[in-house]
């Protein structure tokens, strides 16, 4: 059944209230303003005869100003015929829902169908919707999904139209675009339909689709629907707030906001019908009954972080309880940051000041992230390097492939993909208010053998930006904020993310964006300075003895760090400002880069790692040399070998870093740039060549 409470209409309601309440004339720099020779957005639209209502709608909406000023922006410019219909259709929408007799009245009283109908903070609402504080052409219309929201901050998606066979792009559905001119100050794009991102929290956006019914049900039935209502932290209070730079040559910003957001993965029907025979929400929970029998039931903790002991499921254990088979089959499908299709992986992203992912970030790998489920289970998402299209699977394994081992190699549909698979999924949106819903070809369930000897024997390379949700749903990680300062950077305060303990005041964290001159994972990273002590929790992992390591880059301007698991410390310290030719780590070049198995090199990786250090990957490319080599050609780019530890399945995991240069006063810089987590099985693996061991 659809899930449409008040309650889930009432947060919409509030959440759309509150994105109008700013006008576009406070995001306006008065000394930005000057002349220009030719149209500006503003002044190409006052001369657009189709465009009048808009204008009005900018004017009114104290938009029109910022269309004039110096800058770079796309706008989306609805027709005065576009803009009529919308009308029309949403005053039948309120009238329908007055006669319904809703708690919250939908859609717009518009009797005279006009733009004089429309209040001001409409008009504010309309007009952001349609503005995007960067430059995008239709060259630029790939995939599914705008990469910069627009200055609402509602992601817009992309789809395809054709009429007579001609071609044309679709902005979320609603608008096509007809006509392109580029103006002194950004594009306008003609379009003819308004576009209207909806306002519904994930759960109520789910509730729309009638083919999602018994999972929407079963989200409403476990108690994860509520969840999903939050939007904003209001108690973070420090948005407007800036501090010193690393170098403390300038001020750079805290995170404008603390909002939320979730991603969910879920089946269709059909789907559940088809493979399963599973044809209501009942016959789902008894099937969850088969896949999450007791003793299968790891990972689940009270609110002290005790793990809860598995129980035979009967009557008095609630479809609420954590421990119940379905609510362990709903938050495995879950995941606390908003990440559209296009967002699942590190491919074609383009971020910082002007990195690019598919140019600076070599093809010669499997694009792979790993989350935390909202159950606090390990999820591995992968574009694979095997497959030639933009195909991407949730934990997969190349080993697997063929076997039908439940819940491995599930396949994640493109939203276009998916809308042109059936007509009766026409009226699909993936993007929600506070999330994005990702559809599956088959269920995910959770089973910790066929994790462990599969999906999870890997090199597990973790990006340290990834284990924080709030980088991504309030857009740091992977962008550039080219509105807060030169260099893009953050300051991250202490609390901001949920899995970074700071223990020492002195402790200031920075997140720097991708750049495509330095040579890290993914061009991003994550610095801290001061007399610093922080730790980051580990994601959840199977039972297990596993290597855990710390990528880094090397320089004089680094720092030296002691590294704890678990508050023992693991080890000397590591001296971040040496390089790897230093004696006390045996790093050489390669003699035959394109060789895997010359012995001099196997030689060098085998004396490099008896002292605690291994190379740079192969998987990613040194861009600090101009030159395109791969990372592991880089002196000062290296991986430490922290500690090889067996990590217990019924406590959490937390990794320490202090820093002990005492010398330096705090002024060390300490460069996290990711982690990996290797099990030791895959270590010894006769199975396994040297040369998988380097990536």
């Amino acid at each position: 059944m659809a899930m449409k409470t008040n309650y889930i209409k009432i947060v919409a309601l509030g959440l759309a209230t509150m994105l109008t309440l700013n006008s576009c004339r406070e995001t306006i720099d008065e000394g930005a303003r000057f002349t220009f020779v030719g149209n500006t957005v503003a002044t190409y639209l006052q001369s657009e005869k189709r465009c009048k209502s808009f204008v009005e709608i900018l004017t009114r909406g104290e938009c029109i100003g910022l269309m004039k000023a110096y800058g770079t922006y796309t706008c989306f410019a609805p027709t005065d015929d576009a803009i009529k219909r919308f009308l029309v259709e949403q005053d039948s929408i309120y009238r329908a829902s007055v006669a319904a007799g809703d708690t919250i009245v939908k859609g717009i009283n518009s009797p005279n169908h006009s733009v004089s109908d429309l209040s001001k903070e409409k008009c504010v609402e309309i007009a952001r919707n349609h503005i995007i504080a960067k430059v995008y052409s239709g060259i630029d219309f790939k995939g599914d999904l705008i990469p910069d929201a627009n200055i609402n901050d509602r992601d817009l998606t992309l789809g395809r139209d054709t009429i007579n066979d001609k071609y044309y792009v679709l902005i979320n559905k609603q608008a096509r675009v007809v006509q392109e001119e580029e103006v002194e100050n950004g594009v306008v794009h003609i379009v003819e339909g308004v576009v209207n991102p909806s306002v519904d929290p994930m759960p109520t956006l789910l509730g729309e689709y009638e083919y999602f019914t018994i999972f929407s049900q079963a989200l409403d039935s476990t108690g994860y629907a509520r969840a999903l209502l939050d939007y904003e932290d209001e108690t973070y209070t420090e948005g407007d707030r800036s501090t010193k730079s690393m170098d403390e040559s300038t001020q750079i910003p805290y995170p404008a906001n603390k909002r939320f957001g979730f991603t969910l993965f879920l089946v269709t029907d059909a789907v559940l019908k088809e493979k399963y025979g599973i044809d209501s929400f009942d016959a789902l929970v008894e099937k969850c009954k088969e896949w999450y029998k007791p003793g299968t039931q790891a990972w689940i903790y009270d609110d002290k972080g005790n793990k809860w002991n598995p129980v035979e499921v009967n009557d008095d254990v609630k479809y609420t309880d954590p421990r119940h088979p379905l609510n362990q089959f709903i938050g495995y499908h879950l995941l606390d940051r908003k990440l559209s299709y296009e967002y699942l992986v590190f491919h074609n992203i383009k971020a910082g000041s002007s990195y690019d992912s598919e140019n600076d970030f070599p093809g010669n790998a499997d694009r792979t992230e790993y989350y935390v489920t909202m159950n606090n289970r390990i999820l591995k998402v992968t574009k694979p390097l095997s497959e030639r299209d933009y195909t991407i699977y949730l934990n997969y394994s190349s080993k697997a492939r063929g076997k039908n081992l439940l819940g491995q190699n599930i396949k994640v549909y493109r939203p276009s993909n998916f809308v042109d698979s059936d007509p009766a999924y026409k009226n699909y949106n993936s993007e929600a208010l506070n999330g994005s819903l990702n559809v599956i070809d088959n269920v995910l369930v959770y089973d910790e053998d066929v994790m462990a000897g599969n999906a999870l024997n890997c090199i597990m390379r973790i990006d340290m930006a990834a284990i924080c949700p709030e980088l991504t749903n309030n857009k740091i990680r992977w962008k550039f904020l080219h509105n807060k300062n030169s260099q893009g950077d953050v300051y991250i305060p202490q609390g901001y993310c949920k899995n970074v303990k700071i223990y020492s005041d002195n402790t200031r964290l920075y997140y720097l964006p991708p750049h495509s001159e330095w040579g890290d994972y993914q061009g991003d990273e994550l610095m801290a300075k001061g007399v610093f002590d922080l730790a980051y929790r580990l994601p959840p992992l199977p039972e297990g003895t596993y290597e855990i390591r710390l990528g880094y880059t090397a320089n004089t301007l680094r720092g030296i760090v002691q590294v704890y698991l678990d508050d023992e410390p693991t080890g000397i310290p590591i001296d971040l400002t040496m390089l790897g030719d230093n004696a006390k780590i045996g790093w050489k070049p390669d003699v035959d880069p394109d060789d895997p198995n010359n012995e001099e090199d196997i030689t060098t990786d085998q004396d490099m790692y008896n002292r605690g250090f291994l190379k740079g990957p192969k998987s990613f490319s040194n861009f600090s040399s101009k030159s395109g080599d791969l990372a592991r050609s880089d002196k000062g780019i290296l991986r430490a070998v922290i500690a090889k530890k067996l990590l217990a399945s019924d406590v959490e995991h937390w990794i320490r870093f202090k820093d002990v240069y005492y010398q330096k006063a705090g002024q060390g810089e300490f460069m996290h740039d990711y982690i990996e987590i290797v099990p030791e099985d895959y270590l010894i693996s006769l199975d396994v060549t040297e040369d998988e061991k380097r990536y």
